[in-house]
């Protein structure tokens, strides 16, 4: 039991803490940015009945500060039943790819196919883009090393429990890139080479995949944090994120390929410290209190922890940061039980 629970503990240590320290003392690569860059982008904005947002998104695309004749700007309507593309049909520089209802993925490799430039940039609907977010991306592309870029999702909303948890995934994409393996970008906002894009199965998380297989093919994944997308908190976070993870777990099967840790594209730590090892934090959680309430019969010490660890959860009903955490633990084990059931979620409704 205490072997159970120390190596419990080590694991939430190290994928919470002892790997962002490891990433410090890695050998960081010098990225070549240039800020007059201004290759062919196409910006690809996917959606699903968004009929109250899509007109924000389209007139903030028609003022982004980037060369119009370098510009392309596709909507990839995922089987909208609402006004989402009667609303688009109101701006003449939008291209319009109506499509049946399969879901995000799906909806991006339809769209790549009417793509004419060079760079891809892949966005959401109910995002807004400041205005130099494609310059920003774009000048990455100067270093012919780098295959995907990522920018940042900021929330609107600074008090937000959810930007507490962006803050932290932040620090870690941060130093993630400067190794050029950042494994997961934003969907919200991220671009990719056009011949470096690779297809992928209509079950998968593309913002996570993509980078992924970019990143194996031999191209590298960093991050920009000057490019910046602003939405909205989302309002059902455990709903949320008990989605992405199930997806990511699903996702899971068109990675091992890539995980042999002897291969010289090899994203074997990247993905078991930053992901694998967080999507099942509940299992450790469960072992940790069930060893600690074993060992405690006959320990003072393993008493204590034991008693930490109650106090912790309870504090989640007092207090709101902890009530977060606790929520995405929550999904995250909800997302693993719809996993082993063999569930899949390759569309979902929009909340908004």
């Amino acid at each position: 039991m205490q072997i159970i629970f120390w190596l419990s503990v080590g694991l939430l240590i190290y994928t919470t803490v002892i790997y962002y320290l490891l990433l410090k003392v890695f050998k960081q690569n010098d990225y070549n940015k240039n800020d007059i860059y201004s290759p062919g982008i196409t910006l690809i904005i996917c959606a699903h009945n968004e009929e109250k947002c899509i007109s924000e998104k389209l007139l903030n695309t028609l003022e982004i500060d980037y060369p119009k004749e370098n510009l392309q700007v596709i909507l990839a309507d995922d089987g909208s039943t609402d006004k989402t593309v009667e609303i688009a049909k109101r701006f003449d520089f939008i291209e319009i790819l109506e499509l049946s209802r399969r879901g995000k993925t799906i909806a991006q490799n339809k769209a790549v196919h009417k793509a004419r430039n060079e760079i891809l940039v892949f966005s959401d609907a109910n995002n807004i883009y400041n205005k130099d977010a494609l310059q920003k991306l774009a000048r990455n592309f100067a270093d012919e090393r780098v295959g995907v870029v990522c920018g940042e999702l900021q929330y609107s909303n600074k008090i937000s429990k959810e930007n507490s948890y962006w803050n932290y995934e932040i620090a870690i994409k941060k130093v993630e890139s400067k190794n050029g393996w950042l494994l997961g970008a934003n969907g919200s906002i991220y671009a990719v080479r056009k011949n470096a894009f690779v297809p992928l199965p209509e079950d998968s998380i593309s913002d996570q995949l993509e980078p992924i297989k970019v990143y194996g093919n031999g191209l590298d994944v960093v991050y920009e944090p000057e490019a910046i997308a602003i939405e909205d908190p989302p309002d059902n976070i455990l709903k949320r994120k008990r989605r992405i993870i199930l997806r990511s777990l699903v996702t899971m099967k068109y990675v091992f390929t890539l995980l042999n840790p002897f291969k010289k594209r090899s994203v074997f730590i990247p993905y078991v410290s930053h992901k694998l090892i967080r999507w099942f934090a509940p299992l450790f959680l469960f072992l940790c209190f069930l060893s600690s309430f074993y060992l405690a019969i006959d320990s003072d010490i393993f008493r204590v922890i034991l008693v930490f660890q109650v106090m912790f959860y309870v504090s989640g009903i007092f207090h709101s940061g902890v009530r977060y955490v606790l929520k995405v633990i929550i999904a995250s084990a909800l997302a693993i039980i719809d996993w082993v059931l063999g569930k899949k979620q390759t569309t979902w409704a929009v909340d908004r």
